[in-house]
């Protein structure tokens, strides 16, 4: 497998690791099989990994004050994912992170980032900025779905999310749009009648 984006942004110059002791560093890391909607963090825990997806697909939820479940982020093959502020504070978890499909992934544990950053001073701060960049992308993504009708959502989920549209349940889609279930197989009917 390939070295995901993100190792290569947090290599560098001067007191960040080198992309030879990252990949090295990546290599020993354990291969965790995954099981569809097996829950790798559950709201409330405290994030102690960086889930590299070497196959399969993880989504991102959480929970809104009335208890009901929002999915907020999907990753497949090559992503990561982690409840960022949970891993850098070693504090409660507001994201739950669950597998969609089985697969495969790597887990680059909080002591291994620890004892590099002790290693490389200047990895943790471009960790932070890697993964604050991450979160507002996201952040932005969700504020452009709601400031738009559910068509115009829908459309800009099948192009940022294309490689993995087909491989992801409705109701996962739907939760993602904010819509109902039934509203977005209406949706899509109406986008293949225009399309044919």
């Amino acid at each position: 497998m390939e070295l995901p984006s993100f190792l290569y942004d947090l290599t560098g110059e001067g007191d960040q690791p080198s992309l030879e002791y990252v990949s090295e560093v990546f290599s020993m890391l354990e291969v965790v099989k995954m099981h569809k909607k097996q829950v790798l963090l559950h709201l409330g825990d405290i994030a102690d990994s960086i889930y590299i997806v070497k196959s399969g697909v993880l989504k991102g939820s959480i929970m809104d004050e009335k208890g009901k479940m929002h999915t907020v982020r999907f990753v497949a093959d090559g992503d990561v994912m982690t409840s960022m502020y949970s891993f850098i504070d070693q504090t409660p978890s507001n994201l739950q992170i669950e597998c969609i499909e089985t697969g495969e992934i790597l887990c680059f544990k909080f002591q291994d980032f620890e004892y590099m950053s002790k290693l490389y001073p200047g990895l943790s701060p471009s960790f932070y900025k890697l993964m604050l960049k991450r979160y507002h992308s996201m952040l932005d993504e969700k504020s452009r779905m709601i400031s738009h009708d559910a068509t115009i959502r829908y459309v800009k989920f099948i192009e940022r999310y294309a490689r993995i549209v087909d491989r992801l349940p409705l109701k996962e889609i739907a939760s993602f749009l904010g819509i109902r279930q039934q509203s977005l197989s209406r949706l899509r009917g109406k986008m293949d009648d225009i399309a044919h």
